[in-house]
Formats: structure tokens, C-alpha cells, sequence
């Protein structure tokens, strides 16, 4: 099945997730921005970067390494024509999470924004350990499920409707255990609310140290 992210335009999904109504592009950065300030690693992986919204953030940081993964060829390019010579050692990939098996040499934070909501979460986990440096930090953003609020906000922007039949609001509990499962020990969690009224959580997760396993592990 084509995943549908390869059919939504970068303008749609930009121009809908900065809707004040939404405010979500903003809500990503900030977050970024406040946890790598808090942990002040010197490599980051972003991943589901789109056009590079919080790319930005990462300039005059301890950051000296920033990669950038997205499934989407055109979203990729597109950061790499806005960042490319001003954002620190910016490497850019075309890949899908849930299935490589090596992407890029490991990092000591990942940043996974919005992206477990669309994906294989035990599989995609295993993936980001082999990418985590010893005592990396795992930080992922994710929507709660709202009983009233749709999962999609609705807005101009209709081909974000793609996006609807493959989304799969996590609980506190699911993540934390595919987390558990596959290595990582959960450090922090706090809620933060969007200007459009939807609850979100970050949650942060430290790769033990006692738990690694070899590259060919799964």
C-alpha cells in the first residue's frame, strides 16, 4: 500500500499545521527547542523532518551534527534548499523508519515529532536503538486521543484527509511499553495543550546502557 505521506504536498501540510487554530509547526519546534536545550547534545536526528520546521532552533546550539529523515523526496529536498550551509553538519535522507535497517551513523538525541501516530511502532523502535548512541535520549511528541476533537483537524488543506485512515493515537501506555520492550527507560512526561485545544505529551526516553545489543539485533 502507498504510504500517503507521499501524496500530500509540503505547501498543504505546512500552510495547515501553522493554522492558528492548529498551531502545531510551532508547537514542534518549541519543543524541540526546549529539549535540546535541556540535554544539549552535540547530534540530533529528526525524523518525519518535512521541509525542516525546527531545523532553525538547532543554530548557534551545542549542536555540531543535525539529520534529517523523511519518507518524502520533495519534503527533503526542499530542507535541503532552505538549511544546507546554515544549519551545523546537516545530513539528509530519504528513508522509512519502520523498515531500514542502518540510516546514519548513531546520534545522542532523536526527535521523533508526530511520527509514531503513522507507523509500526515496535518495528520503528528497533530501528531508532540501533541509531541511539549508548545513554541516548529518545523525545517523542505524540497526540493524545480526545473523544470529541477529530484526530485530523479539519482545515482548507483537504489532502491531509489521506492522512486519517492510518493514524493510531498512542496511549501513554502503548508507547512506554514498545519503549521498555525494545531498551529504552522512560525519564520524563508532561502534557502541553495546542492552540487548537488538542492535548499532546513528550516523553523522553534514555537508552540503557545494560540493555544494548548488537547492529543485527531486531
Amino acid at each position: 500500500m502507498r504510504n500517503p505521506w507521499l501524496d500530500i504536498p509540503l505547501g498543504d501540510y505546512e500552510a495547515h499545521m501553522a493554522l492558528p487554530a492548529i498551531g502545531q509547526s510551532q508547537l514542534i519546534a518549541e519543543q524541540l527547542d526546549i529539549l535540546v536545550r535541556k540535554y544539549a547534545p552535540s547530534s540530533v536526528a529528526i525524523l518525519g523532518c518535512a521541509g525542516g520546521n525546527g531545523f532553525e532552533r538547532l543554530i548557534d546550539t551545542s549542536v555540531s551534527r543535525v539529520v534529517g529523515v523523511d519518507i518524502n523526496p520533495q519534503y527533503i529536498e526542499e530542507a535541503r534548499r532552505r538549511y544546507a550551509g546554515h544549519v551545523p553538519g546537516l545530513e539528509l535522507l530519504v528513508a522509512d523508519i519502520q523498515t531500514s535497517a542502518w540510516l546514519f551513523e548513531p546520534v545522542d538525541f532523536i526527535y521523533a515529532a508526530l511520527v509514531f501516530e503513522y507507523v509500526d511502532v515496535a518495528r520503528t523502535m528497533s530501528v531508532l536503538r540501533r541509531h541511539c548512541n549508548p545513554n541516548g535520549v529518545l523525545a517523542v511528541l505524540s497526540q493524545v486521543p480526545h473523544r470529541t476533537l477529530p484526530e485530523v483537524s479539519p482545515s482548507p488543506y483537504t489532502s491531509l484527509r489521506l492522512l486519517g485512515p492510518g493514524m493510531h493515537l498512542l496511549s501513554h501506555e502503548e508507547l512506554q511499553r514498545h519503549a521498555t520492550q525494545t531498551g529504552f527507560t522512560r525519564e520524563d512526561s508532561r502534557n502541553i495543550l495546542s492552540p487548537g485545544g488538542k492535548q499532546f505529551t513528550v516523553e523522553t526516553f534514555r537508552l540503557c546502557l545494560n540493555t544494548l545489543v548488537g547492529p543485527g539485533a531486531v
